[in-house]
């Protein structure tokens, strides 16, 4: 059982990514072929925009795919747009906590059995984004689904 989770900008990088590219590879054969057609060099300085197109465009796919969070049998993990992955694995759980009210970005506070507190903000929106200007987006489903696969994994360990 594996279950990913992400946000929904990231679900529109997926999109933005690829077609930020795209305008790349299209700016790079004008550039081309007009160098070609008109017979003068001056066109190829459009690689530099096409170049970086097709590079931040990359990198903007690559983020999109990388944040998220990713239930799993052997506990859950988690990384945002840029940074570390982390992880907790279920034997080290004690519980989930719920978020305090505010805190948009916030899924749940794990709290382990050593005591340290982990705060599971996997679920990154931008203040722009229209559910951050309502009240902020709703994290329950995936709260949800965290406790309910460490339910199942203490059900087995039984």
């Amino acid at each position: 059982m594996e279950t990913v989770f992400r946000a929904s900008s990231s679900r529109v990088n997926v999109v933005v990514g690829p077609m930020v590219m795209g305008v790349g590879v299209l700016t790079a054969v004008a550039a081309v072929v007009l160098s070609l057609v008109v017979g003068t060099a001056g066109f190829l300085a459009l690689l530099i925009p096409a170049v970086l197109a097709l590079g931040g465009g990359a990198f903007v796919l690559w983020g999109a795919l990388r944040s998220r969070l990713r239930i799993d049998a052997e506990g859950f993990v988690w990384a945002g747009f840029v940074g570390a992955e982390r992880s907790v694995r279920w034997p080290m759980l004690e519980r989930l906590v719920p978020p305090a009210p505010g805190d948009h970005r916030l899924v749940a506070t794990a709290l382990l059995r050593d005591g340290t507190q982990v705060p599971v903000r996997a679920l990154w929106q931008p203040v722009t984004f229209p559910s951050a200007l309502s009240g902020g987006p709703d994290h329950s489903e995936v709260a949800r689904a965290l406790v309910a696969a460490h339910r199942q994994w203490l059900a087995g360990r039984r």
